[in-house]
């Protein structure tokens, strides 16, 4: 609701991708590299809603890095499930000197280009099909422009 009410009263917001379900689907997780990266985008679209209703741009960033910076121990996938019905992030990480202080771990943040929704019809409700197969379509190109940006740039950071 605070989302909702700053960019009701014309605030901009910034928003990362990456939670809990990324905390929990990188390494160590089976059958994950410790070099591979996960976001969970597929089923996240309320950020789309807020920006088609309140017709705020939608810019594409990644931080390179910031999935180094501490590391988390397997726990039974029932705590990922209770961590994720909770919304709280039920993990244990350590960083340096197995504390949770950060590791040093050089970090490259990119920024694409914004995504501006369109102007809506003021008679169109947010529970409509047409509002919701425009939310389809911006969440369909934020999510090839966030790829986009990743492979551009992967090589800069040494991931290539």
């Amino acid at each position: 609701a605070s989302v909702e009410n700053a960019l009701a009263q014309g605030s901009r917001i910034g928003l990362s991708p990456g939670g809990i379900a990324e905390i929990f689907e990188g390494y160590p997780k089976p059958n994950r590299l410790p070099d591979d990266e996960c976001l969970v985008l597929k089923s996240r679209k309320g950020f789309i809603r807020m920006a088609l209703k309140y017709g705020v741009p939608i810019i594409p960033c990644y931080c390179f890095g910031g999935s180094k910076m501490l590391k988390r121990l397997q726990l039974p996938m029932v705590v990922e499930k209770v961590s994720n019905a909770l919304r709280i992030s039920l993990v244990l990480i350590f960083g340096r000197w197995g504390l949770p202080i950060p590791f040093q771990r050089r970090m490259l943040y990119v920024i694409g280009n914004p995504i501006h929704p369109p102007q809506l019809d003021g008679s169109m409700g947010e529970d409509s099909v047409e509002f919701n197969q425009i939310v389809d379509k911006l969440h369909d190109r934020f999510c090839d422009e966030l790829t986009s940006l990743f492979e551009r740039h992967k090589d800069n950071y040494g991931w290539g």
